[in-house]
C-alpha cells in the first residue's frame, strides 16, 4: 500500500461528504485560491471599524456571554491557533462562572468517563486519548487532547466543593465500518447503517439542549463551523442529507436557533472557505477582503473578534461561495454572529499529529472504524498512524497556498 492511500481514501471531517472534500485531491486543472484586491475606499471603513471595536479574541468570546446563554465557536479543523485559543479560555471561563465547553470531537456516551477524568487526582493522557478514539479512531491530534487536560487543571485548582468545569461530548457514534467503497454513500441503507444511533448534527443539538438550554447553563460550544449556522440554511447540505434519507437535514446550530432564538450566538474563526473551482477546494472568505483588513492592521491587532450585525465587517459581500444564495444570504453577517481573525491564514500551523495514537491492539479496530472508503487489504498500525500524519501533511501544502 502507498503511503498516502489511506489519505485519499479518508473522509477528512467525519460526516463533511454530505456538502463537499475540504481537500479536492483530484480537482488538478483549477486554480489556487481566488482572492479579489480590496480597493482603498473599501477598506478604509473596514479598518476604521475593526481598530476602533478591536476585542481580543478571548475577550470577545467572554463578552458574548453577557448577552447571551449558548456562544457557538466554529472552527476549520486541525488549525493550531483555534484549539490554543479554547485551551486558553478555559481557565477564564471558569473564572467567569461559564462551567461548560460542549465539543464536537468526543461522543455523549462517554460523558461519564469525560467527568471523571476531568476530576481524577492525577492527569492521565492515556485514558484522554481512549475518549478521543472512540469518538474517530484517527482524531490522533495533540491538541485536542491538551484540551481535557487544560479543564483537568482548573479542577484541579479549585476550592474544595467548588463545582468543576466540565467538557461535554456532543457527538454520536458513526458506524464507519460500513462504508466500504464511495458508491456506498448513495446507497440510503448504508447511509442509515452508518448512521443508525443518530444523525450528528441533530444529536449534537439535542445534547446542547439537555446539558445547557434546558438547566440554565451557559456553555461555550467548539466545533466544525459547518454545524454553526443559524438563521442560514445550507441547502447544498440539505439537499444531499435528503437524498441520503437522513432524518434531519438542518444543521445543529439552525435547531437549536430554531428552539432558543438570541440566547444562541454564533462566531466564526477566520480560515480558508470551502471553493470546488479551486485546486485544492478551498479559497478565500469573502473573496479575501478580511485578509486585506489583516494585512493593513498593525501587527499588534491582527488577532481580534468583532460582531458582524450592523458593521462594515458583517457588511462583507459573500463574493464567491458556496454560501452564497441570493434567496438568504448576501453577506457576512447573513452567515455569523461574530467573526475572529488570528492573523493571515499565511501564518497558520496545524495540529501536532499523535504519531502512536492508534496502538498495536487497537489496529484491528481502527481499520474496521476508519471514517472512509476502505482499502482492499487491511491497513497495519503503522499505515494507520501513517494517514493522521499524512492528513496534516496534505493540509499543509493546501495552506500553503494562500502564502
Amino acid at each position: 500500500m502507498k503511503r498516502n492511500t489511506l489519505l485519499i481514501v479518508l473522509v477528512v471531517v467525519a460526516g463533511a461528504f454530505l456538502v463537499f472534500n475540504p481537500l479536492q485531491l483530484f480537482n488538478r486543472n483549477a486554480g489556487s485560491p481566488h482572492r479579489t484586491a480590496l480597493e482603498a475606499a473599501r477598506l478604509a471603513p473596514l479598518l476604521s471599524y475593526a481598530e476602533s471595536a478591536w476585542r481580543s479574541p478571548e475577550e470577545y468570546i467572554l463578552a458574548a456571554f453577557e448577552r447571551h446563554d449558548v456562544v457557538l465557536l466554529g472552527e476549520f479543523f486541525k488549525i493550531r491557533q483555534n484549539v490554543q485559543l479554547v485551551q486558553n479560555l478555559i481557565p477564564r471561563l471558569y473564572a467567569a462562572g461559564i462551567m461548560n465547553l460542549g465539543i464536537e470531537y468526543a461522543l455523549s456516551d462517554d460523558q461519564e468517563e469525560i467527568d471523571s477524568l476531568l476530576t481524577a487526582p492525577a492527569w492521565d493522557e492515556s485514558r484522554a486519548r481512549a475518549v478521543t478514539f472512540q469518538w474517530l479512531v484517527t482524531w490522533g491530534y495533540q491538541e485536542y487532547i491538551d484540551l481535557y487536560r487544560a479543564a483537568w487543571q482548573v479542577n484541579k485548582g479549585r476550592p474544595a466543593g467548588a463545582k468543576p468545569f466540565r467538557i461535554v461530548g456532543l457527538n454520536v457514534l458513526q458506524n464507519w465500518e460500513y462504508l466500504k467503497t464511495q458508491n456506498d454513500l448513495g446507497n440510503p441503507k448504508i447511509v442509515a447503517s452508518i448512521f443508525a444511533h443518530g444523525v450528528p448534527d441533530a444529536h449534537m443539538a439535542d445534547v446542547i439542549d439537555r446539558e445547557f438550554t434546558r438547566t440554565g447553563e451557559k456553555a461555550l460550544v467548539f466545533c466544525g463551523s459547518q454545524h454553526i449556522f443559524t438563521r442560514y440554511r445550507s441547502r447544498a447540505y440539505e439537499k444531499n442529507a435528503a437524498e441520503m434519507k437522513l432524518p434531519e437535514t438542518r444543521r445543529a446550530g439552525n435547531i437549536i436557533y430554531e428552539r432558543i432564538g438570541a440566547r444562541l450566538f454564533a462566531i466564526s474563526i477566520h480560515a480558508p472557505w470551502p471553493d470546488p473551482t479551486r485546486k485544492t477546494g478551498l479559497s478565500y472568505p469573502v473573496d479575501g477582503a478580511v485578509d486585506a483588513l489583516i494585512d493593513a492592521l498593525p501587527p499588534e491587532k491582527r488577532s481580534a473578534g468583532w460582531d458582524t450585525a450592523g458593521t462594515p465587517l458583517g457588511a462583507l459581500p459573500i463574493g464567491r461561495s458556496p454560501y452564497a444564495d441570493g434567496a438568504q444570504t448576501g453577506t457576512l453577517a447573513d452567515l455569523f454572529d461574530g467573526y475572529i481573525v488570528q492573523g493571515p491564514i499565511a501564518e497558520y500551523a496545524l495540529v501536532t499529529p499523535i504519531r502512536d495514537f492508534i496502538r498495536p491492539a487497537d489496529a484491528e479496530r481502527a481499520g474496521r472504524e476508519f471514517p472512509g472508503v476502505k482499502p482492499a487489504s487491511p491497513p497495519t498500525v503503522a499505515q494507520l498512524n501513517q494517514a493522521i500524519v499524512d492528513d496534516v501533511d496534505s493540509l499543509a501544502k493546501a495552506l500553503a497556498q494562500f502564502r
